[in-house]
């Protein structure tokens, strides 16, 4: 799914920035393998390069994926293609937002609960 000039988009409501840091947190084994997060493995994501994600957690909700993007690497690019693909209004609960850079998610899962957790996948646009 890594795929070089695409940014894969999820957004939801999580808890608190510790829990959203916790769902992303990646890990090796002794041996150096990839140990994918609680994120990555709730979408079936095998790999990334997890020096390609961004994310963020707002203390104040929001309906407005422009106010949810700004800021974010290339999001002069981002933010209109986003739009376009989603066209219907995000529910007013989102305080949090994941980014992978430089992956084409492809996967047959759009959402995930994960305790008191939710992460809904809204698409893959191009930014290069």
């Amino acid at each position: 799914m890594e795929k070089e000039g695409f940014v894969s988009l999820w957004v939801g409501k999580v808890q608190s920035a510790a829990e959203l840091s916790n769902l992303l947190a990646v890990s090796y084994s002794d041996e150096g393998d990839f140990v994918p997060s609680i994120f990555a493995k709730h979408f079936e994501i095998i790999r990334y390069d997890d020096a390609t994600i961004e994310a963020e957690y707002y203390e104040t909700a929001s309906n407005d994926l422009n106010q949810l993007l700004e800021g974010f690497s290339y999001d002069d690019e981002i933010v209109t293609r986003f739009e376009e693909l989603v066209q219907v209004g995000l529910p007013n609960d989102i305080n949090s937002v994941v980014l992978l850079y430089n992956f084409k998610y492809t996967g047959e899962i759009f959402e995930a609960t994960f305790q008191s957790n939710y992460l809904r996948f809204l698409g893959t646009v191009e930014y290069q």
